[in-house]
């Protein structure tokens, strides 16, 4: 929790839907080593922010967003928003 009492959602991990790895969110941007500092299990991307296209498994639509979470497992390495 934060000094106001809201939970910090940026600094949770996911697991990961492929393998159950542990996974971390990704930041775009200029982040500041605060910021660096106070998300640790983070991704920091850097400043070019593209569109991916998947495929939704589940309805087979194609789909198109900016990637929001990577796995940390160097053998699966998923990336999914």
């Amino acid at each position: 929790m934060t000094k106001n009492g809201a939970t910090r959602k940026r600094s949770a991990t996911r697991k990961c839907p492929v393998c159950g790895h542990e996974s971390w969110r990704i930041f775009y941007g200029m982040v500041m080593p605060d910021v660096r500092e106070q998300y640790p299990k983070a991704e920091f991307a850097g400043c070019v922010i593209t569109l991916e296209q998947r495929i939704y498994p589940d309805t087979g639509k194609v789909e198109w967003g900016t990637l929001g979470w990577v796995c940390q497992d160097q053998g699966c390495g998923h990336r999914w928003w």
